[in-house]
């Protein structure tokens, strides 16, 4: 293995760390401000004398779809899929290297093979490579590696991106701006309802 080779999957790793713990935080917060966002809404249109029930009543399914994936429940484990075999394979790789060390029926602990198996299904490589890292085991580091952990950066990219899209994200960076939470709450309603 080249030094150039090693040094870019610690840099990818780092940066991959980096990416998970934004968007861990982000999500962290959207827990309360999703409720705070509805809280906000509803007040607003208590205050200006829009009628919420009924605007919800004549947009049921526009009302559905705008509910964040974060309030709804979550997909049983091990329902998302590779996209691409060489991902699959990297993961399997480690999967297997865990396995050896930490696998109950080889004297392993139970509650951190468990550990194991979630960030298998949810496929949280970085999650596989902490554990990893904390057992000492070697990862074999090869140009595919670093390509699954770009990937897997610009998938966490896209997670955030998503997730800073929401209102009630959008909400939070408003702070304490009136004006800000107002616009908002304007543009919410003519979004979902027309209004």
């Amino acid at each position: 293995m080249s030094a150039i080779l090693s040094k870019r999957f610690k840099k990818l790793r780092k940066e991959l760390q980096y990416w998970q713990s934004e968007l861990e935080y982000i999500q962290e917060v959207l827990k309360e401000w999703h409720y705070k966002f509805e809280e906000y809404h509803r007040e607003y249109c208590t205050e200006n004398e829009i009628d919420l029930t009924e605007l919800n009543r004549k947009n049921s399914e526009a009302v559905k779809s705008m509910i964040p994936p974060s309030l709804c429940k979550m997909p049983e484990s091990g329902t998302q899929k590779f996209e691409d075999r060489t991902d699959e394979k990297h993961f399997k790789k480690i999967y297997k290297e865990l396995a050896k060390k930490l696998h109950p029926d080889v004297g392993g602990d139970e509650e951190e093979f468990k550990e194991v198996m979630v960030a298998l299904s949810e496929k949280n490589f970085d999650k596989l490579l902490d554990i990893s890292e904390k057992h000492d085991i070697l990862i074999e580091m090869d140009e595919n590696l670093n390509k699954v952990l770009s990937k897997q950066i610009e998938r966490k990219k896209e997670e955030i991106n998503k997730e800073k899209s929401t209102y009630s994200w959008k909400l939070y960076s408003c702070g304490e701006n009136k004006n800000c939470k107002e616009s908002l709450i304007k543009d919410f309603l003519k979004q979902l309802f027309d209004y």
